[in-house]
């Protein structure tokens, strides 16, 4: 014997037998029993089974689709049942060394939750179980365990309510009864008629049956509420289908007449109009009781379910939605363009999809708070439905991102019109607490099947070509074309290379001197990044420069030259050598990334090296972006701890004046691009003054880059720029020439420019003082 048997066997058996019940038909509110269980746990399946002695018979079912009376009672759950008078819980099958083998969990239908609880018509002998369980697994809270327990109660009641009148039956045929017992009998049973009424109720779930022979229609209370009737009514099958809509009335007449031919248990779902016409979803089950090849009886469940569907689709609608906008999410998206995609390839038309990015959330966001970025996103949201036919999908995929979905499009000039209509609509200034915001849209446009065929395809080129129209200076729509694929795919592989050239540590800085155009000493250097490449050799900013774009790059790549800078720093301090100070570059995203200021400081006290050797230079975007107030702190913390701030390529951005008073700004760096030909624009040599001349009176020093010629550094020096670098110079050199470059270099070789002829160490030494 392959399964555990209780101590008390041979008394449960013949207590089983006593009762004859395993040839006879128990009522119908059994299989209401089982629906019960179901619904009240949210189980899938549901039956009684009663142990003989070496098979379990169901006596009543919900949810099983095997078409079986019963299992071997070594298969059978209910086997281990009832070795307690407790309820047992299985979370998971698969996981429970009894039952993980168990041919009902290897195969259909795959159970992996089960909660059972002993029926026991006397105490101690428990002659089966009521079962419930279903193909996930899960737990039982405290409250479900007693409603298990409670519905076992009630099958043991209904076996004892068969014994009883069975037991009465007997007695009656054999004249053997008396009043006392029949009232007790009567008594018995009304008290667990309403109980199970009760259970009902609170399920919204009656039972009916259908006499076949008789054509008579019997119902339970529970129905009567359902239909929204006063009970005792006379059901007939008239009454019974005139609540039903005429196609739904049909599907379920052809199902039961077929069930009544085949014996088929089925069950489906419903709509249903109540006696105060009211629209309800109901599920009906049926079930054949045949007399051979004859049906004779067919019984169910009818269930109000309407509650749980609403439920079911609430749920679908926060699952498929953006919580905030109400807009399908990327999930829907998805679907509704692959439908969109199929329709097209059998009409032959276009799908365009529009790629959306608000341009100035972020700065909205981080500015005025969630809340004003909320109010933005919704309005956006609104605009963007605007623009658009009924047949269309606006989905919001995250953050400030949305997609539009052009179904059905003869061109893609259709397309673009569209766009260039979202683009007119972002334009417009957003109120927010009697405020205007700014934020206008930046669209990648792709089209199918041009571009691609299936979803994924297509946002990918979305993207590709999103990406582009930020690059232009956003604002603008951008059509997808293949090159930008092959511009991105290259793109991508620059990216991968660098990240190996990090690890190999291929990056390093190479120092181009500052001289001082009053004395012609080296005054400090500039760390400027190469990349030492395997293969095409030594590479400047210019080869990778798009490796910048991706944050984390511009932050591993910022990290390695400060570690390197500091170090170099500290053997030419170690070998004595007056280099003046370093300036290093830092962008956008090292700010960021936050806390820039105490990884810089640490740095320098990691190895020794004063705070007064480091400039750090940066650009005019970065007094522009997000996070402006961490900007200021970073900057003033290393101001105030002795580092110098550089303003770079001074001119050529889009900051105003304000920021040299608003942020501490020491150096001001004239770019290039107005050096190259100062000596033939007037307009260049007056810019240049200009900076010259503001920086004097602001009590910031200039530095011009890009001096290439003794002539430019003669107009320079005439009109007051203090500090110059470039190639008439030096060009940048590695860590190990800095030294020679120190040792070997003559501020008179300048004699041209009217420096002075000195050996230039103590004017140095005053120039980099001030540097």
């Amino acid at each position: 014997m392959a399964y555990p048997v209780p101590e008390n066997e041979a008394e449960r058996l013949a207590e089983l037998y006593a009762l004859d019940i395993l040839n006879a038909c128990l009522a119908p509110s059994m299989d209401g029993i089982c629906a019960i269980a179901c619904e009240a746990l949210g189980a899938t399946s549901a039956c009684v089974g009663i142990l003989d002695r070496d098979r379990q018979w169901f006596k009543a079912t919900c949810g099983i689709g095997l078409a079986i009376d019963g299992t071997s009672r070594e298969d059978s759950f209910s086997t281990w049942t009832i070795l307690s008078d407790d309820v047992l819980v299985v979370p998971d099958t698969t996981a429970d060394p009894r039952f993980r083998a168990n041919a009902y969990v290897t195969g259909a239908p795959h159970i992996r939750f089960y909660a059972g609880a002993p029926v026991a018509v006397r105490p101690g002998l428990n002659i089966g179980a009521l079962c419930i369980f279903g193909p996930e697994p899960r737990e039982l809270t405290p409250g479900e365990v007693e409603m298990v327990r409670h519905l076992a109660a009630i099958v043991a009641d209904q076996i004892r309510l068969h014994e009883a009148t069975r037991s009465a039956n007997s007695e009656l045929e054999h004249r053997r009864t008396s009043q006392n017992l029949l009232e007790h009998q009567s008594r018995e049973l009304w008290r667990r008629q309403t109980l199970l009424a009760q259970t009902e109720r609170l399920a919204k779930v009656g039972g009916w049956e259908y006499d076949v022979a008789g054509s008579k229609l019997t119902w339970s209370d529970g129905i009567y509420r359902i239909y929204g009737m006063t009970a005792g009514r006379e059901p007939s099958q008239d009454l019974a289908m005139s609540h039903f809509p005429s196609e739904a009335r049909g599907q379920f007449q052809r199902r039961f007449e077929t069930s009544l031919r085949t014996g088929e248990s089925f069950e489906m779902e419903l709509p249903f109009i109540d006696a105060q016409g009211r629209h309800r979803m109901v599920r009906k089950s049926c079930d054949i009781e045949r007399d051979g090849e004859v049906a004779v009886r067919a019984f169910g469940i009818l269930q109000d379910v309407t509650e749980q569907k609403e439920a079911e689709q609430r749920m679908w609608h926060m699952a498929n939605h953006d919580a905030l906008t109400d807009l399908p999410n990327r999930g829907l998206m998805r679907d509704r363009l692959d439908v969109a995609l199929r329709r097209a390839r059998r009409a032959g038309c276009h799908v365009v999809l529009l790629l959306i990015d608000l341009d100035q959330f972020k700065d909205v966001n981080d500015s005025l708070g969630h809340d004003a970025g909320d109010a933005l996103l919704i309005e956006a949201a609104r605009r963007l439905i605007e623009c658009v036919r009924e047949v269309d999908t606006v989905a919001r995929l995250g953050g400030d991102e949305f997609v539009v979905v052009l179904d059905r499009v003869t061109s893609a000039a259709e397309g673009l019109e569209v766009a260039d209509r979202i683009l007119e609509a972002l334009r417009e200034p957003f109120v927010y607490r009697r405020g205007k915001l700014s934020c206008r849209g930046s669209i990648g446009f792709a089209m199918a099947p041009e571009h691609g065929t299936d979803p994924q395809e297509l946002l990918k080129n979305a993207d590709i070509a999103l990406y582009r129209a930020k690059a232009a200076g956003r604002g603008i729509a951008v059509q997808y074309d293949v090159a930008m694929r092959e511009a991105t795919e290259t793109r991508v592989q620059l990216n991968g290379r660098v990240r190996m050239g990090l690890e190999n540590g291929e990056f390093l800085p190479y120092y181009q001197p500052k001289i001082s155009l009053r004395t012609g000493s080296i005054i400090g250097f500039e760390a400027l990044l190469r990349w030492r490449h395997p293969r095409k050799g030594l590479l400047g900013p210019d080869d990778f420069a798009g490796v910048f774009e991706e944050t984390d790059l511009a932050i591993a790549i910022g990290a390695r030259v400060v570690d390197i800078a500091v170090s170099d720093m500290r053997e030419w301090l170690d070998a004595g050598h007056e280099f003046g100070r370093v300036a290093i570059n830092v962008t956008s995203a090292e700010f960021a990334r936050g806390e820039l200021a105490e990884r810089l400081l640490d740095a320098l006290a990691d190895k020794g090296v004063p705070p007064e050797r480091l400039v750090i230079e940066v650009t005019e975007s970065v007094f522009l972006g997000r996070g402006i107030e961490a900007v200021h702190h970073s900057l003033s913390k290393l101001h105030h701890a002795g580092v110098l701030i550089a303003l770079d390529d001074f001119g050529t951005g889009y900051a105003s004046l304000t920021h040299l008073k608003q942020f501490p700004v020491d150096r001001i760096k004239i770019d290039r691009s107005f050096i190259r030909d100062i000596e033939r624009d007037a307009d260049d040599a007056a810019i240049v003054r200009a900076v010259v001349n503001l920086g004097h009176s602001l009590g910031i020093k200039t530095t011009a880059e890009g001096v290439e010629t003794i002539s430019q550094a003669a107009f320079l020096r005439m009109n007051g720029c203090d500090f110059a670098q470039g190639f008439l110079f030096s060009k940048a050199l590695p860590a190990t020439r800095v030294p020679w470059l120190l040792r070997n270099w003559t501020p008179g070789r300048w004699s041209g420019l009217g420096f002075p002829l000195v050996g230039g160490a103590d004017l140095m030494h005053e120039d980099a003082q001030g540097a």
